[in-house]
């Protein structure tokens, strides 16, 4: 018997497998059927997590090995242990996330855009939600997995669209956009501010730094009743999203707003309060900080290793350009003030970073920006819409194009070297690395260069014994020894974001907080954390009741349009929230595949089994591809219900109301057909579609066409009464 990926199917395998072998004692076989019917609960996920069903199922298999009289029975009991004390993990998935990790319980797969999320947002419910016009629900869901819904909305990378199942039948979900929408159609509305969960632990816990992940961290260990203090070097919190992000693409009222939210959740904040000296962390055990939680973000930016270029003046790496920028916006001294009216500018790099500052540089009043990147656009991580955006606002970029040096004159930078690129074949991994091409050498003329080309921790508060403990020295990140609780070398130490990662994006940073507070809580007390807190499937199932058309309409979200040229040389929010109309439609586009998995048997069944061929979802495997026709259903369904009654997950429903019978897929109706009723006892109980369905299958097999209409209940009787008789073929 081949290992499942799934343990807790692999544990059902294993006593079904010695059950049919009828080898064992009337003991066993009915302490094994009682395991069966735990594991059934597990992976139909309804086990109840104050159940400890792990527990019942290890007793009850050591019943058999203490009390069963026959062999084979007792070595399967001691598999069964054997499985469950090497898998805990996958078991506690099951029953406390409702997750199955490898995908083989159906009621139990998560769709692939949350899966997609680092930090588990429940996409499909708030997306319906939003669709519904329920904003301050869609909101409070979200808020159930992130603290920063309006900050998420407008920066973050949004991997969950690039996994959404419907950009294979046309364009994805504008999921992020949809997120931004219940934010601020929730704070237009005047939400109110949340009321301070109860202090349920003495413990107090403190975080180093007030980014993404720290904030995470301080909102989530707040909410599960703890004292949080956020200590933050800098005058604003934020981390990096108040001194790293333009406020053209994240203004600081809804940064603000939101610390406000955290605020009064009973988290502390100390501002212009670093880490450093004296006050180290060794200070922070001996106020009485049970825990502590390092995010001190990736704040040291990077130059290539060029001879004379610190001596130059107008080199910049760009975390340091944008945070110089950031903190005279916020009325701050910076470290250098930057001067580029009427400059030529040169940005080296391909990421977000890079694309800010040269969106900063047009703001500053720069003649001319460049960007300058070594491979081509499809490989260019900065996200397709800042891209664009950048281009539209008068960003040059050039493609497969890497700096060589940089010179200047008079202690000023006056040009950069450069060297065209060519693709090479692709390696083993599958990607074409850019070689150089002979004599392409040229150069730009700049008044300005901006690297953007990396940055990485600055982690000199770490001290002595601990720098040795806590960080790796080649890759100058402080290292995790658990990830599922982000917990250090170091016990009751935990880090996240990147200080861990390195440059990363907003929502890995949020998931790795979030990680983190589970993980401190579980120190804290005393238990062991066998899951990620990070993937779970809810419960709950808001469904959009649409029409096959509705489901088929494409997205009226259109990323061009909502940009605002007017704002263009302006600090001031650059794109617009999409309208409530879009939204509707975006969310009744959703293919629901929380609960659709895909699993292609309703397909098959109506096309191989019944020849209908009335279901056409050419994004499901089974199809091979083929066109997706969601009004399809509508002209050749029958109504049989063999769809219903194979689905394994729920997703279609079937009910008769009113004389006619509805199926649905995740609230899309497929077909509303009208019954007909029992000529013997009146009940409605198929579809007209159906009978004749069936009568043109028998026609002539019996001597004659099959057309009275007679229910399942009835036929026996009738039957037997000799009243309804088929009379034989001659």
């Amino acid at each position: 018997m081949a290992e499942s990926g799934c343990m807790v199917k692999y544990t059902e395998d294993i006593i079904n497998t010695f059950l049919k072998e009828e080898a064992c004692c009337g003991l066993c076989r009915r302490m094994f059927n009682n395991i069966l019917k735990q594991l059934e609960a597990v992976r139909e996920g309804e086990a109840h997590r104050d159940q400890d069903i792990i527990e019942t199922i290890g007793l009850l298999a050591g019943d058999i090995i203490n009390s069963c009289s026959c062999d084979r029975g007792r070595q399967t009991a001691g598999r069964v242990v054997s499985v469950l004390r090497d898998n805990l993990g996958d078991f506690a998935a099951h029953i406390e996330k409702r997750v199955c990790p490898s995908a083989e319980c159906p009621q139990l797969v998560i769709a692939p855009c949350q899966a997609a999320c680092p930090a588990g947002i429940d996409v499909p419910n708030y997306v319906a939600l939003v669709g519904e016009g329920r904003y301050e629900e869609a909101l409070d869901l979200i808020r159930e997995d992130v603290p920063l819904p309006g900050v998420l909305g407008r920066v973050c990378e949004h991997p969950c669209t690039k996994h959404c199942v419907r950009g294979r039948v046309d364009s994805p979900i504008a999921i992020c956009a949809l997120k931004r929408l219940a934010y601020d159609k929730a704070r237009e509305a005047g939400s109110k501010p949340p009321a301070p969960p109860e202090r349920k632990y003495g413990e107090r816990v403190a975080v180093v730094g007030s980014g993404p992940a720290g904030l995470s961290a301080a909102y989530f260990l707040a909410k599960r009743g703890y004292g949080v203090t956020i200590f933050e070097a800098m005058s604003e919190p934020g981390g990096m999203l108040a001194y790293g992000i333009p406020p053209y693409r994240l203004p600081r009222e809804v940064l603000r707003d939101e610390i406000a939210y955290i605020k009064a959740l009973g988290v502390e904040f100390r501002l212009n309060t670093p880490i450093s000296g004296n006050y180290d962390l060794d200070a922070l055990k001996k106020e009485g900080y049970a825990a502590i939680f390092l995010s001190s973000g990736a704040w040291e930016g990077s130059k290539p290793q060029i001879p004379n270029l610190d001596k130059l003046k107008g080199v910049y790496d760009g975390v340091s350009f944008l945070r110089s920028v950031n903190r005279e916006l916020l009325g701050e001294a910076a470290e250098e003030k930057v001067n580029l009216e009427g400059k030529k500018v040169v940005v080296v790099g391909g990421g977000n970073v890079a694309i800010d500052a040269a969106r900063v540089s047009l703001r500053l009043g720069a003649r001319e920006v460049r960007i300058v990147y070594r491979r081509t656009r499809e490989e260019m991580p900065a996200l397709r819409e800042e891209i664009e955006d950048a281009e539209k606002e008068g960003v040059i970029i050039d493609y497969l194009v890497a700096p060589t040096n940089v010179g200047g004159g008079e202690g000023r930078v006056r040009y950069i070297e450069c060297v065209r690129n060519a693709l090479s074949d692709p390696d083993e991994s599958g990607r074409r690395r850019p070689v150089p091409v002979k004599d392409s050498d040229y150069k730009i003329d700049a008044d300005a260069v901006i690297f953007a080309t990396g940055q990485q921790p600055i982690l000199t508060y770490i001290k002595g014994k601990l720098f040795i403990t806590l960080v790796d020295t080649a890759q100058k990140r402080i290292m995790i020894k658990n990830p599922l609780t982000m917990e250090t070398f170091q016990p009751g130490v935990f880090s996240g974001g990147d200080s861990v990662t390195g440059p990363a994006t907003v929502i890995m940073a949020v998931a790795a907080g979030k990680r983190a507070a589970a993980g401190i809580d579980a120190y804290l007390r005393g238990k062991i954390l066998l899951v990620d807190v990070n993937k779970e499937k809810r419960r709950r199932k808001t469904l959009i009741p649409v029409t096959g058309i509705e489901k088929a309409q494409p997205s009226l979200v259109d990323f061009h349009d909502l940009y605002l040229p007017e704002k263009k040389n302006t600090f001031e929010e650059v794109t617009k929230t999409i309208s409530e109309e879009a939204a509707r439609v975006e969310a009744r586009r959703c293919l629901r595949c929380d609960i659709c998995i895909s699993c292609g048997r309703c397909i098959d069944n109506c096309r191989t089994h019944l020849k209908v061929n009335a279901i056409r979802l050419g994004y499901i495997n089974s199809e091979d591809g083929a066109d997706s026709d969601f009004m399809r259903p509508e002209e050749t369904c029958i109504g049989c219900g063999t769809c219903y009654v194979n689905c394994p997950t729920g997703a279609i429903t079937l009910e008769d109301k009113e004389k006619f019978r509805e199926m649905r897929m995740c609230g899309t109706l497929m077909s509303r057909l009208e019954l007909v009723e029992c000529q013997v006892c009146g009940q409605t109980f198929a579809t007209a579609k159906h009978l004749d369905f069936i009568n043109d299958n028998i026609k002539g097999r019996f001597g004659q066409d099959h057309r009275k209409i007679i229910c399942p209940d009835c036929t026996p009787k009738v039957l037997s009464a000799s009243t309804y008789r088929i009379k034989p073929s001659v």
